[in-house]
């Protein structure tokens, strides 16, 4: 009885953790292709005078695109990275 509530939970701790990947990498290929990630938890867009960045939070991570006349580039990465600032 023991060993199949381990087993259970082995197998539900992988399925979870299949999930999640196949969530990061969807996003992340998104991204490199300019598309808009499809699992954003949260969405926020920072105005500038000189434009905006877009921020999406994700499950672990976060996607910033910067559309400013000082930079104009995307990251991906995880949920700790800071939004840059102009110099």
């Amino acid at each position: 009885m023991k060993k199949t509530i381990v087993t259970i939970l082995k197998v539900a701790i992988l399925i979870i953790l299949f999930a999640w990947i196949v969530i990061v990498f969807t996003d992340y290929f998104r991204v490199r292709q300019s598309k808009d990630p499809m699992f954003c938890l949260s969405e926020e867009t920072h105005d500038y005078a000189d434009g905006s960045n877009y921020i999406c939070h994700g499950l672990g991570y976060k996607m910033i695109r910067y559309n400013r006349t000082c930079l104009a580039a995307t990251e991906f990465g995880p949920f700790i990275i800071k939004e840059r600032q102009c110099e």
